[in-house]
């Protein structure tokens, strides 16, 4: 295999596992690589390329 395949694959895999993360903590995915998570009754939705924990009280959309 070589490096930039290796690379890909390490690349893919891991976006996977932050989709899964995001999924287990309520986050609704909407589209590929688009995730919404709703924490306040705030009208402000944050646009965000990476999605965390500390997020949990924030209306968030998250971009993969």
């Amino acid at each position: 295999m070589s490096q930039h395949n290796h690379d890909q694959l390490q690349a893919d895999f891991l976006r996977e596992l932050a989709e899964v993360e995001a999924e287990s903590m309520g986050w609704i995915p909407l589209d590929d690589g688009a995730y919404l998570h709703l924490g306040s009754d705030e009208e402000v939705v944050e646009i965000v390329g990476f999605a965390d924990s500390g997020m949990a009280g924030a209306n968030v959309l998250w971009i993969v």
